[in-house]
């Protein structure tokens, strides 16, 4: 069967801390997409205060951008700032998703790796980073794009309990693309 928990215990030492009781990371699982996707959801989520959420896409069909939402708001209720190869910042506010990877910069066709942590309190906006690597053109004639996010999702009445990962791209989300969501107390 799966693992999806991980419990972590300590033994105390003279000057060690301890593990706080009921310490623990929940693995949620993953949502692996079909053979071509615009929209990949891990849902059905319990709310926990940290959240890590790893993702990866592959492209069909043109290119991909991917973008994140949380429990399916696509109201104008994030902001966000980030930049690519450590570039000059630019920003986004009152937008209907979180850009994981800036536009202006040709053909988004490749892969893409995320790691994206959040903090998760239900009475305070939600905060993000994110740090995307993009593949570029394949081959080691091309070296791989980065980009930094910091977002927030203004929400101050929910926690998140849904991520979509969509496509705002051309092309779809070939299959082998991935998302998983961790969380923790």
């Amino acid at each position: 069967s799966s693992i999806t928990s991980i419990q972590i215990t300590s033994v105390a030492s003279a000057g060690a801390q301890n593990v706080g009781d009921g310490s623990y990371i929940t693995v949620w699982g993953t949502n692996p997409a079909p053979a071509t996707a615009d929209v990949i959801t891990v849902d059905s989520l319990e709310a926990k205060k940290h959240l890590m959420v790893q993702v990866k896409t592959f492209t069909s069909g043109g290119n991909t951008k991917p973008a994140m939402r949380f429990n399916n708001d696509s109201g104008s209720n994030y902001a966000t700032r980030d930049s690519q190869d450590g570039g000059t910042d630019a920003t986004e506010t009152s937008v209907a998703e979180i850009r994981l990877s800036q536009d202006g910069h040709g053909g988004t066709v490749g892969a893409f790796a995320l790691n994206i942590n959040v903090i998760n309190d239900a009475s305070k906006e939600k905060l993000v980073t994110a740090h995307t690597v993009r593949s570029n053109a394949t081959g080691d004639g091309t070296a791989p794009a980065r980009y930094e996010i910091v977002s927030k999702w203004a929400n101050t009445s929910n926690a998140i309990t849904r991520v979509d990962i969509i496509n705002e791209g051309t092309g779809d989300f070939a299959e082998g693309s991935e998302v998983t969501v961790y969380g923790t107390d």
